[in-house]
């Protein structure tokens, strides 16, 4: 049973970390688990504390990552780049705000 659950801890983990830090992804994740698995406050608790350890982790990597790619580009490359990003962010905040309408 202890395997189990850490297996189902694992792939939910896994989801989770893919939203990103700062996302309620995270915080569903371990109330749905709490709920699924019928955790305990204090297993609970450990998860929360795991979910935002891991996206702490997560966003540093993302960061130095960014840093390392803006090295390599030249400043029109960066100001194109900056640009896709705010386009792909639009278009995510226009699927959010479809998804909200429904």
């Amino acid at each position: 049973m202890k395997k189990i659950a850490i297996v189902v801890l694992a792939i939910f983990a896994t989801s989770a970390f893919a939203m990103g830090p700062g996302h309620r992804g995270g915080e569903k994740m371990v109330e749905h688990m709490t709920k699924k698995l019928e955790l305990t406050e204090s297993q609970s608790a450990e998860l929360s504390t795991l979910f935002k350890e891991q996206g702490e982790k997560r966003k540093a990597l993302h960061d130095e990552t960014q840093e390392k790619i803006n090295a390599l580009l030249t400043p029109e490359q960066q100001e194109k780049l900056k640009q896709m990003k705010e386009k792909r962010e639009k278009r995510g905040d226009d699927r959010r705000e479809k998804k909200e309408k429904r």
